[in-house]
C-alpha cells in the first residue's frame, strides 16, 4: 500500500459473471479513462474488490484496482 493516499476494500456480487468499470463521459468526472475488461474473471460470485487511489502531478488521479473471490460483504477502509 505503500506511495498510495487512498485505499479501501469492499464486496462486491455479480450475477451477471460481469464486473465492469464504466468509461467517463466527454467532460465527466467519474468512471474509466478507457473500457477495462470484465474484472469477474471466475464469472458469477461474489468478489473483493480493493481500490487504491493517488494524485500525480503529471498524469492527474491515479487508481490501482485489484479484484479478487470473497465472500464478505465487510467494507474496509485502509487509509
Amino acid at each position: 500500500m505503500k506511495g498510495w493516499e487512498q485505499v479501501a476494500e469492499v464486496g462486491v456480487v455479480s450475477r451477471s459473471g460481469r464486473l465492469v468499470v464504466p468509461t467517463y463521459e466527454e467532460g465527466g468526472d467519474q468512471g474509466a479513462g478507457r473500457p477495462l475488461p470484465n474484472l469477474a474473471l471466475k464469472g458469477p460470485g461474489r468478489y473483493r474488490l480493493r481500490v487504491y487511489a493517488r494524485m500525480n502531478e503529471k498524469a492527474g488521479e491515479e487508481h490501482l484496482i485489484v479484484v479478487f473471490p470473497g465472500r464478505s460483504a465487510k467494507k474496509i477502509v485502509y487509509r
